[in-house]
């Protein structure tokens, strides 16, 4: 996936367009938050696992090593991979904990997610637990498989996915991020580049433009990274 991001995407769209046929039959709104299923639980695993395999994968990218002082201390160290390593590697760079996602399908606006919010208090997303209990204890703990958790999970994966630099690239030319202006008016300014300064968002000389990630259920406006400039 490293060196072909569109994977990671084309699976993303499979697990977003499965989340979407389940609203057929449990609206999105808020009275059926904590309504669960097996088909939330199959999901919710399958999501889970996506995430796991996108933060290995990201890990194995050492561009992140010339950038951040805590990457190399992370990765001398013997801890075992799990949510809190990717917490203390990811928080740092992406700044998780504040990203959000304005999340509506159809006439139905459910509202603003922050998915990896917990990792600002050096916690671990109640989704992550959920999806853990359940696929290591299904009988016991489907009915934590709820439609909260599972669009709170595929919210997660939706963000790792924009955040991701190499990823952007291909989902700005799939138009899956969009400035909505022509890139020929900017001269030699190229989106790409822009997109790729900075991993919170777009560097704080481009403020005055909004850059969007969307899909049918999530929009995200890229943040303004005050630390870094473009031009």
């Amino acid at each position: 996936m490293k060196d072909n991001p569109e994977r990671g995407w084309i699976k993303y769209e499979r697990l977003e367009n499965e989340f979407l046929n389940a609203t057929l039959y449990v609206p999105l709104v808020d009275a059926h938050k904590q309504v669960w299923s097996e088909f939330f639980g199959d999901l919710l695993n399958k999501i889970g696992n996506s995430i796991d395999s996108f933060l290995h994968m990201m890990i194995d990218d050492y561009d992140f090593d010339t950038e951040y002082q805590h990457v190399s201390t992370l990765r001398k160290s013997k801890r075992k991979r799990d949510i809190t390593y990717f917490r203390d590697f990811f928080e740092p760079i992406f700044q998780l904990s504040d990203s959000k996602v304005d999340v509506s399908y159809g006439l139905t606006e459910y509202g603003i997610i922050y998915p990896f919010k917990k990792f600002g208090n050096d916690s671990v997303p109640d989704w992550w637990n959920s999806y853990n209990h359940v696929k290591h204890q299904w009988f016991d703990c489907i009915q934590e498989a709820t439609l909260q958790h599972t669009i709170e999970a595929l919210a997660g994966l939706f963000m790792l996915n924009v955040l991701y630099k190499k990823s952007r690239k291909y989902l700005l030319r799939e138009n899956v991020i969009f400035c909505g202006y022509d890139e020929k008016d900017f001269g030699k300014y190229r989106f790409e580049d822009i997109l790729t300064t900075s991993d919170v968002g777009i560097p704080k000389d481009w403020s005055n433009f909004d850059f969007t990630a969307e899909t049918p259920l999530f929009t995200h406006v890229f943040r303004i990274d005050q630390n870094k400039q473009y031009r």
